[in-house]
């Protein structure tokens, strides 16, 4: 049931947001001779600078060709993992409680939690550049040890930049990589992977930003479009005004592939949220974060657009009690504020998407397991028997020995990290210290991995792009 915005709002919204995309303009920051540009504007897109203006028949089109999920399929209510952290710079040293840059040991670390665990779908760069990388080109190099440490698929957030990109050439370094994973994959026919792309508000891609994107499209690989708003700072300061103002970025990003590639994979995210006006930083972990998603998802589900919202989100520093309640706020809320059928995670996901914690990315883990649950609800089914166990439970004294352990472990959800040890056993050692049942845990999930098994071409096609650490013996 959709509870944060009504048909009105929606209309209004989709309304002013075409407007503001025909009338108000968004500008791509391209060099001179940017093909895509100079495609639109022959289209007969009002041009001023590097600002288009999209007039309403060719925002249409750009719709039309758009590939569209089926929203009326009937499907069952989940929250999945795409990677551990996101894209996070940072990492908060779980023993000592510092927060230092990531390594690429910490990386490795994060594709072993990704890999032993089935909530996690997709493999990304979630230690974000690490410091000590070694290669030519750190972007490729990131990309490279996805395909190295994971199976699973390339979903990749983080996107080069001119000060880690080969010569600067932003454009190159994400070509080669999106070619590196179609060799790697040896699939020529359809995407193998997907980019986000985050535009620069207010209303504007930048020039890396698009290098990124064109790259994608030219490679035949799916684009994510993300607007990474914050409101009273790079966005309006109301929820419905940064809503408009995204989803009119985001609809000026789908007519600029669209109109130069009709029909290319194309979907929507978002990482806006409000600012905290005191400290100047964003409020991920927050009701107003969830309300943003919503509204938008919904502004995607009335034109049938691809859209995904996101769970886990915390602002702290500390794996406490904030981390949690933010956590579980942002996983639980979305289902009921819109009719999404899915919430996507990144366990561990710290600080607005600055830092990562294993600690947190595990009991992000166990938040899911119990989202999931409250999603499946309660079989209605009454057993046919029910009498007749009845009847043995009292005479047995217990259902304990007389009760069917299968129908149990269905109906419900045992953790196997949180306290349930009840006021007997409150001093022990694993009443006490959650932070080590949940180390323990992390050490058997890194024992438990297994490089991904590649044939020797595809090892030979990785090595050079690998950072020194990372290259196979």
């Amino acid at each position: 049931m959709r509870t944060c915005v009504d048909d009105t709002a929606i209309q209004n919204a989709l309304m002013q947001a075409f407007e503001i995309v025909e009338k108000v303009g968004v500008t791509f920051e391209s060099e001179s001779g940017d093909d895509y540009f100079d495609a639109i504007a022959r289209r007969g897109a009002p041009v001023e600078g590097d600002r288009i203006f999209f007039p309403r028949h060719l925002l249409e089109e750009a719709l039309e060709t758009t590939p569209k999920p089926d929203y009326s399929a009937p499907v069952q209510k989940r929250v999945f993992a795409a990677n551990p952290f996101g894209n996070a710079p940072f990492i908060l040293d779980d023993e000592t409680g510092e927060i230092r840059r990531c390594v690429i040991e910490d990386a490795v670390k994060l594709y072993q939690v990704g890999e032993t665990s089935a909530l996690y779908e997709c493999a990304n760069p979630g230690c974000a550049d690490p410091v000590d990388i070694d290669a030519p080109d750190g972007f490729i190099a990131q990309v490279a040890m996805a395909l190295k440490y994971s199976a699973k698929y390339p979903a990749i957030g983080l996107r080069t930049t001119g000060s880690g990109a080969a010569n600067g050439d932003v454009y190159g370094s994400a070509r080669r990589a999106f070619r590196l994973v179609r060799e790697f994959h040896d699939v020529w026919d359809k995407p193998v992977m997907t980019q986000s792309v985050c535009p620069n508000p207010p209303l504007a891609y930048d020039r890396e930003c698009l290098d990124s994107l064109r790259a994608a499209v030219d490679e035949q690989q799916a684009v994510s479009l993300v607007p990474c708003s914050l409101g009273y700072m790079t966005g309006p300061e109301s929820i419905m005004g940064l809503v408009v103002h995204d989803f009119a970025m985001s609809l000026a990003g789908l007519a600029y592939i669209q109109l130069n590639a009709p029909g290319h994979p194309t979907s929507f995210g978002i990482s806006s949220t409000i600012s905290n006006i005191q400290t100047m930083q964003p409020n991920y972990g927050s009701a107003e974060a969830v309300f943003i998603q919503g509204i938008f998802y919904e502004l995607c589900r009335t034109l049938k657009l691809p859209c995904v919202i996101s769970g886990s989100y915390g602002d702290g520093t500390a794996v406490d009690y904030q981390a949690g309640m933010e956590s579980v706020l942002t996983t639980m809320l979305p289902f009921s504020v819109t009719e999404v059928p899915e919430v996507c995670c990144y366990p561990g996901l710290m600080a607005g998407f600055a830092c990562g914690s294993f600690h947190k990315a595990i009991l992000d883990e166990e938040t899911i397991n119990y989202a999931n649950r409250m999603l499946r609800g309660v079989d209605p089914a009454i057993d046919d028997r029910l009498q007749e166990q009845l009847v043995e439970g009292r005479d047995a004294g217990s259902f304990l020995y007389t009760g069917s352990m299968e129908t149990y472990q269905r109906d419900n959800y045992m953790t196997g990290i949180f306290n349930k040890r009840g006021i007997a056993q409150a001093n022990t050692e694993e009443s006490v210290h959650l932070a080590r049942q949940v180390q323990q845990v992390l050490a058997e999930r890194f024992a438990a991995y297994e490089l991904p098994e590649h044939s020797a071409a595809r090892r030979k096609l990785l090595q050079p792009h690998l950072p020194a650490q990372c290259r196979y013996e």
